[in-house]
Order: structure tokens, then C-alpha cells, then sequence
């Protein structure tokens, strides 16, 4: 798998989309909307987390 570098800033930056993201899956009303906005949730919160894990100084998990 290739890998890419993100910085902690741009994990703050993909933490404050899934949060923006999140709020309008719960607005949405149209279930397929919905469900596609939730699956991109979850995708940018595996991605977060991973990057979270990535940043994290050696010997700090």
C-alpha cells in the first residue's frame, strides 16, 4: 500500500470535516443521502484515526 504523509494540522483539518460531515448526515432526510453521507463519516474517521496512530511520537502508543 502506498503511503502518504499528513501533518497534524491536516488531521485537525479531516477531524473538523467529519465532525461538519457527521451533523449533515444527521440533517439529511433522504435515506440515501443519508447513508452516503454516514459511509463517508466513517471513512474519514478511519482515516483520522490512522493518521492519528501515524503522528504519534515513537514509543508513545
Amino acid at each position: 500500500m502506498a503511503s502518504i504523509e499528513i501533518t497534524p494540522i491536516e488531521v485537525l483539518a479531516l477531524k473538523k470535516l467529519a465532525l461538519i460531515n457527521g451533523a449533515l448526515a444527521q440533517s439529511l432526510n433522504d435515506p440515501t443521502a443519508k447513508h452516503q453521507q454516514t459511509a463517508l463519516l466513517r471513512v474519514l474517521m478511519g482515516v483520522t484515526a490512522r493518521a492519528d496512530l501515524a503522528n504519534q511520537p515513537k514509543g508513545a502508543a
